[in-house]
């Protein structure tokens, strides 16, 4: 075998090493295996975007709707166990929401259709709970990442900040808007009865 043969051969199987380890020594920034920057913000835009399109969801649905993101940024990252804590917390947060539409879905409403997604609806009176759920499913999630082996924090660090900005933002549309079946819709309920009481 010539000398110019066995470089050749050398620079490929040293080539096929780096990518089979994620690049970089498993630290590249476009393999699909491996941490890397371009893995942890595609991720942390499908978090960010998602989350922030769901508020165009009427709130019975917008908890499957968020579901649905979390299970979107967990696929991404399916099968790549450089990224096992970032899996663990996505998940996390997919089978509380995943738990808690199953148990309070509300029967006498139809399921909605958007684009290629189909939301479940949940019982308005479990809205406030499953709003407590799901910041709690959250911040559980922002733990794990930011309990995993130091060397992967530079790689976490986007995806715990977009879990940070779902959390403000679920707290931002609840400011906006108040929720059906809260206790601020109980009271303006009793007090628009009381009204019609003494009316007649």
């Amino acid at each position: 075998m010539s000398i110019f043969r066995v470089a050749t051969l050398g620079l490929f199987l040293v080539s096929a090493g780096a990518l089979h380890a994620g690049g970089d020594g498993g630290y590249g920034s476009g393999s699909s295996v491996g941490l890397s920057a371009a893995t942890s913000n595609t991720v942390a835009k499908t978090l960010s975007r998602g989350f922030s399109r769901c508020e165009n969801v009427d709130w019975v649905y917008r908890y499957d709707c968020y579901r649905l993101v979390y299970k979107r940024s967990g696929d991404k990252l399916r099968g790549n166990t450089a990224y096992s804590e970032a899996q663990k917390a996505l998940d996390l947060v997919e089978n509380t929401l995943s738990a808690a539409i199953a148990k309070n879905r509300d029967p006498g409403t139809k399921p909605k259709r958007r684009g290629f997604e189909v939301y479940t609806p949940v019982k308005p009176s479990a809205l406030p709970r499953m709003k407590q759920q799901t910041r709690k499913a959250i911040q559980q999630a922002e733990t794990i990442l930011l309990r995993a082996p130091e060397e992967k924090q530079v790689y976490y660090a986007r995806i715990a900040d977009a879990l940070n900005s779902n959390k403000a933002l679920l707290r931002s549309a609840l400011l906006k808007g108040v929720q059906p079946g809260s206790t601020a819709v109980r009271l303006a309920a009793v007090a628009l009865h009381r009204l019609a009481r003494l009316a007649g």
